[in-house]
Order: structure tokens, then C-alpha cells, then sequence
């Protein structure tokens, strides 16, 4: 009897660690002494990672013009600097690269690897990030700046407690979308038909994430894309 208990209980234990996939890693910037942090962890700790990752940007400016600005490096990760530059918006892309789901838990590797190493394969797929930050709100931060996953702010997130934002897949809204609030592992709400949801914000920091998978396109290395975005801000 004592050992069919434990046999269960490592069971379930084993499940809920499989369960927790590479989609359950939040991925958020967070403004600190006049640096921007990219971050990437989960359950409010932060993890660090290949600062090569990150591989696009658009910063803009309390004016509403991109500019270029240099992004800094670091053995954990990556942030960029205010320098003076009056940044109202940070938005970077993270290729998070493969990830294969077995029956050992998820490794950092394509399919073929994952094959070729005698792993037995669950799902696979391609993993990509989008992190957005507002410093300072322009009207402009209403419209999409066109990334492949994106949250938009229908309203200033910076002042009141009241927030809603619009989901939008490849430019579509992404109806019944999870939403995550603040690190957690279970969503808060989810979107409506339209891509919508309203949220109730925090004073101090917020990080609002969603995710989602879609099928990938002849790729070898994995059968799925694996998106996830977030915007953050420090609500007055």
C-alpha cells in the first residue's frame, strides 16, 4: 500500500514536471538604475541566458521616433542604457531556439539532435519571444509595431489601474488567448473574440504575458513554433 502511495505521488510529480513547458519561462524587460534589463525566468526568479538570443530591437523615443541605441552584453543576459536618450518604448525579439519535449523533460535541442541522442520525442518545436517595456506613453504605443506576437495597450498602462490591451497574432486578434499576470504560472483571464482583455494593474512593476503555438512549416528540427510575449511598465 505505502509503495503504490509513493508510486503515485512520483507520478504526479513526474507529469507536472513535463507539464511545465518551454512556454512557462516569462521573458519581460524591467528598468533599473537607468538600465533596461532583459530578463528571463519564471516564478520571480530570473535565469540567466546567451545573450546572443536577442537579436532584434526597436527603442523610441518620447517623440515617437526610433533610435538607434547600442545594446550591452553580459555573461547572465543583455540591457541596454538610457544614456540620456529620453527612451519611451523598448521592444526586443528573442530566439529562444529549439526545444524538444521527452519523455526525460524538455532539452534545448531540434528534433534531429533529439533523435540522433535516443530521446524519446513528445512535441518540438521553435521558440520565439517578444518583450516589450513603456517608460513614457505616447498615443502612438496604441498601434502595432508589427512583431509576429504583440501586446498593445489601448490606454495609458502607466496611469489608473484600469488596462486594456489587444492581443494580435501576425496582425490578427488572437481570440481566447492565456494571460498571464506578474510571473504566474496560471493564466488570469484569456482574450476575447476580439484579441481583447481588460486588466486590473498594480502600483510599481507589471509584466502581462500570452502565449500561444502554431504549427511550423517543414522544419526538421521541430513540428511547432513556440510564441511568447510580454509588455511591462511601472504603474504610478
Amino acid at each position: 500500500m505505502f509503495r503504490s502511495i509513493i508510486l503515485v505521488v512520483f507520478t504526479l510529480f513526474t507529469l507536472t514536471m513535463l507539464s511545465q513547458s518551454v512556454e512557462a519561462h516569462d521573458f519581460w524587460i524591467e528598468k533599473k538604475d537607468g538600465k533596461y534589463l532583459i530578463l528571463s525566468g519564471h516564478d520571480n526568479l530570473t535565469e540567466g541566458y546567451e545573450p546572443e538570443r536577442v537579436r532584434d530591437w526597436i527603442i523610441i523615443n518620447v517623440k515617437g521616433q526610433k533610435i538607434k541605441t547600442s545594446i550591452s552584453k553580459t555573461e547572465k543576459g543583455a540591457y541596454f542604457n538610457e544614456n540620456g536618450k529620453d527612451i519611451a518604448l523598448v521592444n526586443v525579439f528573442f530566439d529562444n531556439k529549439y526545444w524538444v519535449k521527452t519523455t526525460e523533460g524538455w532539452k534545448n535541442i531540434g528534433k534531429r539532435e533529439a533523435q540522433k541522442n535516443g530521446f524519446q520525442i513528445l512535441e518540438s518545436g521553435r521558440s520565439y519571444k517578444f518583450a516589450k517595456y513603456i517608460n513614457k506613453w505616447n498615443d502612438i504605443f496604441t498601434k502595432p509595431l508589427k512583431t509576429k506576437i504583440e501586446i498593445i495597450p489601448l490606454n495609458n498602462p502607466l496611469k489608473g489601474e484600469n488596462l486594456t490591451v489587444k492581443i494580435l497574432l501576425e496582425d490578427k486578434p488572437l481570440k481566447d488567448a492565456p494571460i498571464f499576470l506578474n510571473g504566474a504560472h496560471e493564466e488570469s483571464l484569456r482574450t476575447d473574440s476580439d484579441g481583447k482583455a481588460n486588466i486590473s494593474t498594480r502600483k510599481g512593476l507589471n509584466i502581462i504575458s500570452v502565449t500561444t503555438k502554431v504549427p511550423s512549416a517543414s522544419d526538421p528540427d521541430g513540428d511547432q513554433i513556440y510564441l511568447r510575449a510580454s509588455i511591462s511598465f511601472n504603474r504610478e
